[in-house]
C-alpha cells in the first residue's frame, strides 16, 4: 500500500479513536445520573433498597473503573498506532515538518500514559466513594492533572488534523511522501 495512503487511513483511525474516548469519557458519567433520574420499575425496587446516594456513588464507581480501562487500552493502542504512523512517514518522507508532526503527537501519548494517567487513576481511586470530592485537596489535584491531560488530548486532536490535511489537500505533484529526487540526464551523442 501506498505510504500516503497507509498515512491517512492510520490517522483517521487516531482521531476517530480520540471522539469515541471522548464520548465515551463524558457520556458514561452522564449516564449514571439519566439512568437514576428516570429508572425502570424494576431497578426503583433495588435502588430503593440501596439508596439513592449510594447508589449513585456506586454507579459512578463502575464507570470510573470502566473509563480506566478504556483509557489504558487506548494510550497503548496510540503508543503502536503512533510508531508505525511514524515509520511510515519516515520511510516515506524526507520532509522533516511532515515527520514532526506524528512524533509529536506519540510524544503527547506517552505522557499522558506515563506521566498524567497514573497519577489521574490514583487520585481519581481515592475519590471514588467520596461525596462532592471535588472539594477535597485529592480532588483539586485530580482536575489539575484532568485538564492537562485533555490539554493533551486537543493539541494531539487538533496536530492530527492538521497532518490529516497536509495529506488530503497536497497535489499530486507535490506528494509529502514523494522522495525528492534528483533526475536523471542521459546524453545523447548523435555523431
Amino acid at each position: 500500500m501506498h505510504p500516503r495512503r497507509l498515512s491517512a487511513f492510520l490517522i483517521g483511525s487516531w482521531l476517530l479513536g480520540g471522539i469515541f474516548m471522548f464520548v465515551v469519557a463524558t457520556q458514561y458519567f452522564k449516564g449514571v445520573d439519566r439512568l437514576l433520574d428516570v429508572p425502570s420499575a424494576a431497578a426503583t425496587k433495588r435502588l430503593d433498597m440501596l439508596g439513592k446516594e449510594d447508589t449513585r456513588l456506586l454507579l459512578r464507581y463502575q464507570v470510573s473503573e470502566l473509563n480506566r480501562f478504556y483509557f489504558s487500552v487506548w494510550e497503548r493502542f496510540q503508543l503502536v498506532l503512533g510508531a508505525i504512523l511514524v515509520l511510515i512517514t519516515l520511510r516515506g518522507s524526507q520532509r522533516i515538518h511532515v515527520l514532526v508532526i506524528p512524533v509529536a503527537m506519540l510524544v503527547m501519548v506517552a505522557v499522558g500514559h506515563w506521566v498524567l494517567s497514573p497519577e489521574i487513576n490514583r487520585l481519581g481511586a481515592l475519590m471514588d466513594f467520596v461525596p462532592d470530592s471535588r472539594d477535597t485537596p485529592a480532588g483539586a489535584t485530580f482536575w489539575r492533572y484532568h485538564q492537562a491531560y485533555s490539554a493533551l488530548e486537543v493539541a494531539k486532536f487538533l496536530l492530527g488534523t492538521l497532518f490529516a490535511s497536509f495529506l488530503l489537500i497536497r497535489r499530486r505533484n507535490r506528494n509529502l511522501f514523494r522522495k525528492k529526487v534528483q533526475p536523471e540526464v542521459k546524453v545523447v551523442h548523435n555523431t
